[in-house]
């Protein structure tokens, strides 16, 4: 926001904070409203702070709306005060007109991505990757991938048509929902607006992508009445091989059709339950960056979630929830040229479960304190079985006839418990400082039931993990210096116990590489030390913002070339030694993002944003491995009440700092310019079109590599030249 002013939208006269005896459509200076509302209890007075401390700069800078929005929602509160909390709003995400949810962050400073393919693509947040970054959806719910080679990231698993909006949080500076090591990225799906009689929405999409001759279409209905509301989201995409920017075929065709529900009921004006249920099912996904193709991806999400809000003086909140998911994956080397020498299937499950309870007490008007806690549960298993037709490793080349059987332990078995207790504190010390401190404590186990006979002789039979008892804390001051100025500055100790394929994965293929990785049941937790510090500027017509920051890193858990580890599988073919999960004593990364937004002539916009990470493995002296380069966005947009275009461009370096010992290669940089249109000529009806990477540039994404089983044995390039188009009915 410009100035200390907010404006209040009340949806429900009689909410559950209280009743307000404001105009809903009147400015109000922000002292008057703290100093005159009585009846707006604790959290309207947390949103309020949201508001006015909470003017980050979003993925359009400046275009967050103001109003607050009082509702009897969840957790989705529209901003809050935490640090280094943005977000990804609805607009953006229909202008953007993206088709999977990964790609989304491309256009996100401080981002990188990760593609096997044009399917399921994989955040990288400033060279966080994986499980470093907690990704989850509706504020508490998780879910995991089945597949070791991760065709099925937990944030594939939610279509971006259901999405209302995306929360990032950049650094450990959240507790309350599980372990943060390298920042959170929270998925929040749509739900209507609460109303005191019936109303129902909708809309009917569908659009066609020429490169690939990509189809897709879906269907959304809100309805919702004063005691209830319902959601429906229904979508399909049938979308085929892509062609480079030199015209070579990129393996990338994939099919998937996918359902989400979530239904409200409003016991009364203090009481709340929500159940969301989803299923998704692909199939046919092709993967150049991998070694295999996925025949299916099925995965069913389940949680149910109880608000109690206003419960006494002291309660202002109460918050429970339980989930479920579950994961049903297949690959195969069908499709693979060493398919005539090898028949291999893997069906893999992923079993996740777990839940929070949180309270929400208010000792005083300036001191909000949160209680909670939380547990996982995380199990995976699946054998891949291969039928051998040829032994390439005899001279000559062995032919079996009938095909010999083998049966190749992946998971073995495994499990993983995470229990937390957590605790947050938002203390407001005047008008213009705030000051946020928050701990956990995680105590994480693990499990291996049908262990590998080769694995347990590889640790002497030591393999079962110890217990990790994991301590994470981090504090923050929020200073708006002026109407028009905020200086934010945070420290704090995240920690991540390892995963599943970094304890227990057995000789298997998992990275963008053909090395074999073995798992570590030695591994520690990994800690991050880190601090960040933000500048933000607002003026009239424009804004502009930087951060920097430093983290050191002890047991950072990378995956290291291990000469002694001979390759299990064909270890007549190159590369000869396998890969060993193993803890970095100490590494850090250091970096910034900043960017800028001007408007101009009334209905013109340029932005300008950039992010940069320089990561170290202090320990083995070399850089770590897969960070993004130096990459920056540029746009230059136009709007009116009827229609938007955006001109865009990435322009990524060369990345040249790569880690040896993970046996990276170097990436030259390049520069992709795109152009959007969106019209909407009538209430019910909108339009959309685009050329992507209009100049049809044959480029490479450093962190999206080729994987050396396929036809062609070249880099796996990104998409060219595209023309896409797409209709929106609504109703």
């Amino acid at each position: 926001m410009n100035d200390k002013y907010v404006s209040i939208l009340i949806v429900n006269r009689d909410t559950i904070f209280g009743t307000l005896i404001l105009n809903p459509l009147k400015r109000y200076p922000y002292g008057q409203v703290m100093q005159s509302t009585g009846g707006i209890r604790i959290l309207t007075f947390a949103l309020l702070l949201a508001s006015y401390f909470g003017s980050l700069f979003f993925v359009d800078l400046l275009a967050q709306t103001d109003t607050v929005y009082i509702e009897e929602i969840l957790i989705e509160a529209k901003q809050t005060d935490n640090l280094y909390r943005t977000n990804i709003n609805a607009e953006s995400l229909e202008l953007k007109n993206k088709h999977d949810v990964g790609e989304i962050f491309t256009s996100e400073p401080g981002f990188g991505v990760i593609k096997r393919g044009n399917y399921a693509m994989e955040p990288v947040l400033r060279g966080f990757k994986y499980e470093q970054v907690n990704v989850q959806y509706n504020n508490g719910c998780a879910s995991s991938n089945a597949c070791p080679n991760r065709m099925d990231p937990a944030i594939s698993q939610i279509s971006p048509e259901e999405i209302e909006k995306i929360e990032i949080i950049k650094g450990p500076y959240s507790v309350r929902y599980g372990q943060t090591f390298g920042g959170v990225i929270n998925i929040v799906t749509k739900r209507p607006l609460k109303t005191d009689k019936f109303k129902i929405k909708g809309s009917v999409n569908g659009g066609y992508q020429s490169n690939g001759a990509n189809i897709y279409g879906g269907v959304d209905v809100l309805m919702a009445d004063k005691k209830y509301d319902l959601t429906l989201n229904v979508g399909y995409k049938n979308f085929g091989d892509y062609k480079s920017g030199d015209g070579e075929d990129i393996a990338s065709s994939f099919k998937r059709i996918g359902y989400a529900m979530k239904f409200g009921y409003n016991f009364s004006e203090k009481h709340r339950v929500q159940l969301n249920w989803k299923q998704g099912f692909a199939s046919d996904i092709k993967h150049a960056g991998l070694p295999m193709d996925a025949k299916k991806d099925n995965t069913s999400l389940l949680s149910v979630d109880y608000l109690g809000t206003n419960l006494s003086d002291l309660i202002f909140s109460l918050k429970v929830k339980a989930y479920g998911s579950d994961v049903d994956h297949e690959m195969d080397n069908e499709l693979r040229p060493n398919y005539k020498m090898v028949h291999a299937v893997t069906p893999v499950t992923a079993t996740i479960y777990g839940g929070r309870t949180e309270l929400g007490l208010k000792f005083s008007g300036k001191d909000i304190n949160y209680f909670g806690v939380d547990y996982k549960h995380i199990e995976k298993d699946g054998k891949r079985i291969r039928e051998v037709y040829i032994n390439p490793c005899t001279d000559p080349p062995t032919n079996f006839d009938p095909p010999k059987v083998f049966s190749d332990f992946v998971w073995q078995d495994s499990e993983m418990n995470d229990m937390g207790i957590f605790i947050e504190n938002r203390y407001q010390v005047n008008d213009n400082l705030l000051w946020l401190t928050g701990a956990r404590i995680d105590m994480v186990n693990y499990k291996i039931n049908d262990p590998a006979p080769d694995f347990s002789e590889q640790y002497n039979d030591n393999i079962q993990p110890e217990v990790h008892l994991d301590i994470s804390a981090n504090t923050s001051l929020n200073w708006q210096i002026s109407k028009k100025s905020k200086f934010q500055w945070a420290i704090g100790r995240g920690v991540r116990a390892p995963e599943l394929h970094e304890m227990f994965i057995n000789h298997f293929s998992i990275g963008m590489d053909a090395y074999e990785y073995l798992g570590n049941p030695n591994l520690k937790s990994e800690i991050n030390y880190q601090t960040d510090i933000r500048f933000d500027q607002n003026w009239e017509t424009g804004a502009a913002f930087v951060n920097v920051y430093y983290s050191y890193l002890n047991n950072y858990i990378t995956a290291r070339l291990d000469t002694t580890l001979d390759k299990m599988f064909l270890p007549c073919k190159p590369p000869l030694h396998a890969k060993r999960f193993e803890n970095i004593d100490k590494a850090s990364m250091t970096g910034f993002e900043a960017g800028f937004e001007i408007r101009f002539l009334k209905k013109f916009t340029y932005m300008l944003s950039m992010g940069y990470t320089y990561a170290q493995n202090i320990s083995w002296d070399e850089p770590l491995p897969e960070v993004p380069p130096l990459t920056v966005n540029t746009s230059i947009g136009y709007k009116t009440s009827k229609f938007e275009t955006l001109l865009s461009s990435r322009i990524a370096a060369d990345q040249n700092r790569v880690s040896e010992s993970f046996a990276e290669s170097t990436t030259l940089g390049y520069a992709v310019f795109d152009i959007t249109f969106d019209y909407e000529p009538v209430t019910m009806l909108e339009v959309f079109a685009s050329v992507t990477n209009i100049f049809d540039r044959n480029y490479v994404d450093h962190l999206s590599r080729s994987y050396k089983n396929m036809d062609e044995q070249s880099l796996y390039y990104e998409p060219g030249r595209s023309f896409n188009f797409g209709v929106k009915f609504k109703f």
